[in-house]
């Protein structure tokens, strides 16, 4: 009787703190959409480029979505001697310069100014370009298998395989230093292809450009004046076996640079937990010119850089990775590779040669590797 009496007693004490569970509507964080403007001045002779757009929701594509890109904006290039270049709308908001002539030198201050059709005017906080510092050798490359936390969700791949590869210098001594390496490389892909008779297979394969966008950062603030080694500069991916023809570029960039991609990496590599505050926004030296207040997201940077080529020789690679990890890759009915896979380097019919090598590393430094 007792076991029946505590029994009721514990539903009904149940029922009636259900009845006192207040449901509590937690509001969601609406953030206005900021201007975003991002964009590099070097000592390279090529087109260079500054992205405007507005800050969106978090996706894991890099691309804006059309709605927030600015397709309208008078952006212009300057530097502190007097010149000046346009830049042109490309797609995606990217804007880029069409003077040849237009390169960025030692010793000069640049800095952007972004016109939009509101009326508002940004422009940036001048960088002068530092003296480059070379980088004397590629010295290793290993394998890795890295894991992306943010790419978690239903239906990703966290893991990719790729080479890393680690640079040697000597840091100037004297005044401080903060180094910043970007790179591009060109990586074999596997495709169907498509057939041209009995056995016969074309355009089973292409390479493909790959730009980094991680940012590799360093301060020589406790390493001044000595030779810094195997410091990680780039990777590579990969997705089939074959070369990698890389390049990799060493910026010498402003203590405020340094600042802005060091922040910008902390916010990439925090774990934190629901009782972590909200990552802010990281804002950069761009800003209203009628209101300094008022700052725009990203970061104009001016730097000279050097570059180190290499081919990066694969010498061993398992069956398994072949037949089940870069599976993953590979179209499942007939294509050309270079018209499915985007930025690659297409070629004709034989008796050209099928996937040519990429032009400008002939008399680079070739690596084995091994994994």
């Amino acid at each position: 009787m007792k076991i029946f009496v505590r029994l009721g007693f514990l539903i009904i004490l149940a029922i009636f703190m259900n009845s006192c569970i207040k449901q509590v509507d937690v509001p969601i964080r609406n953030v206005e959409p900021q201007l975003v403007v991002q964009g590099l001045v070097t000592t390279d002779s090529v087109p260079y480029e500054v992205r405007v757009s507005y800050s969106g929701p978090f996706t894991s594509n890099s691309i804006a979505l059309d709605e927030y890109v600015i397709k309208d904006a008078q952006v212009i290039i300057l530097d502190d001697a007097g010149n000046s270049t346009p830049l042109s709308y490309r797609d995606s908001g990217i804007y880029v310069t069409t003077d040849p002539n237009f390169v960025g030198t030692v010793g000069r201050s640049y800095h952007v100014e972004v016109q939009l059709t509101d009326g508002k005017k940004y422009v940036s906080i001048p960088e002068r370009i530092r003296p480059p510092v070379a980088i004397d050798t590629i010295s290793k490359v290993e394998y890795n298998l890295y894991y992306d936390k943010n790419m978690t969700g239903f239906g990703m791949n966290p893991y990719s395989d790729r080479l890393n590869a680690f640079v040697n210098f000597k840091d100037p001594p004297g005044d401080e230093n903060y180094y910043r390496w970007s790179s591009v490389n060109y990586v074999l892909r596997k495709c169907t292809g498509v057939s041209c008779g009995f056995s016969c297979i074309l355009y089973e394969y292409c390479y493909q450009l790959h730009v980094v966008n991680e940012p590799q950062i360093l301060s020589d603030a406790s390493i001044n004046g000595n030779e810094i080694r195997d410091v990680l500069a780039e990777y590579s991916l990969i997705f089939w076996y074959g070369k990698h023809y890389i390049d990799i570029g060493q910026l010498t960039i402003s203590r405020e640079a340094y600042q802005f991609w060091r922040r910008y990496q902390e916010q990439l590599t925090r774990t934190g937990n629901v009782l972590d505050p909200l990552p802010s926004s990281i804002k950069g030296n761009v800003y209203n010119a009628s209101d300094t207040t008022e700052i725009a997201l990203g970061y104009f940077e001016a730097s000279s850089i050097s570059h180190k080529k290499a081919i990066i020789v694969p010498q061993s690679i398992t069956d398994f990775f072949l037949s089940e990890r870069a599976k993953q890759y590979i179209p499942d009915f007939p294509i050309e590779c270079f018209n499915y896979f985007p930025q690659t380097l297409s070629y004709p019919p034989p008796p050209a040669q099928q996937y040519p090598a990429p032009e400008g590393w002939q008399n680079a430094q070739e690596i084995d590797v091994s994994w």
